[in-house]
């Protein structure tokens, strides 16, 4: 049975969705740049693929986030100051952060509104709702 044409129905009901919520999801680019390249401190945006919610403790969520085929990164946000984001695996999520390097993808983090910080912090848009 060829699968190809259910891929690409798939494909065009995902993005009709995002469409339908007005998402504007941001490119992965500068973040598929520094992972390249081995840049570590570097603030960006980028979106992903909820693939599942690792343990996190009683101040933080973690989520491992897609980005690309060959790239996946940890996302730590902070609950206690941006609340917690209801992401479940399979849902489409867009971030703003702290990028930290390291050969399995990487990390992002600092998923807060922060006054300090370069833009005001970060954030994570799910279902477009901005936590912050």
């Amino acid at each position: 049975m060829n699968r190809l044409p259910h891929f690409f129905l798939f494909a065009l009901l995902a993005v009709s969705l995002a469409a339908c919520r007005g998402e504007s999801l941001p490119d992965n680019e500068s973040l598929e740049t520094a992972f390249a390249q081995g840049r570590t401190g570097v603030w960006l945006s980028g979106h992903g693929t909820v693939v599942r919610e690792l343990v996190g403790d009683a101040t933080s969520q973690r989520f491992q986030v897609r980005v690309s085929p060959g790239l996946s990164i940890v996302l730590r946000h902070s609950v206690q100051d941006a609340g917690r984001v209801p992401a479940e695996r399979g849902d489409t999520i867009a971030f703003h952060g702290l990028y930290e390097f390291h050969g399995g993808g990487g990390e992002i983090s600092l998923t807060h509104a922060d006054s300090d910080r370069p833009g005001g912090g970060g954030w994570i848009l799910h279902r477009g709702i901005r936590y912050d």
